[in-house]
């Protein structure tokens, strides 16, 4: 009894990992048609629905490729669904940075160019 339950065990055990190599290939896969139906104006549930296919034969036939309603590699490449957004170019920035640094930032030769502000009355006194 106890070496069934042994192997039992022993066989669970051995085949969970292959249970979460499942699980995680359906959640990429999910994924994968989310952006896609996202890329072709279609709901986004994850799977794939006839209206998915439809939208996926439209796209291959303006590609010039072959209308099978698959997202196989040749039109994952195609939707730009491949791998990461490129990086924008050197140079290339969300924001514009000012060209003269502001602050403390400055070159205390910079900031001691700058003209002084002198109080109207010297500090402490009162004005007549």
């Amino acid at each position: 009894m106890n070496r069934i339950l042994l192997v039992l065990v022993a066989a669970l055990a051995l085949s969970l990992p292959a249970l979460a190599d499942e699980g995680a290939a359906a959640a990429q896969k999910a994924k994968l048609i989310t952006a896609a139906q996202a890329e072709l104006g279609v709901p986004a549930n994850g799977t794939m629905t006839p209206e998915t296919r439809a939208a996926v034969k439209r796209f291959q036939q303006s590609k010039g490729m072959a209308a099978t309603g698959e997202l196989d590699e040749r039109t994952i490449t195609a939707l730009g669904l491949d791998g990461p957004k490129p990086k924008p170019a050197a140079g290339a920035t969300a924001q514009a940075k000012p060209t003269t640094p502001i602050g403390p930032a400055q070159s205390s030769a910079e900031r001691t160019a700058e003209p002084a502000a002198k109080p109207a009355a010297p500090t402490g006194e009162r004005p007549n």
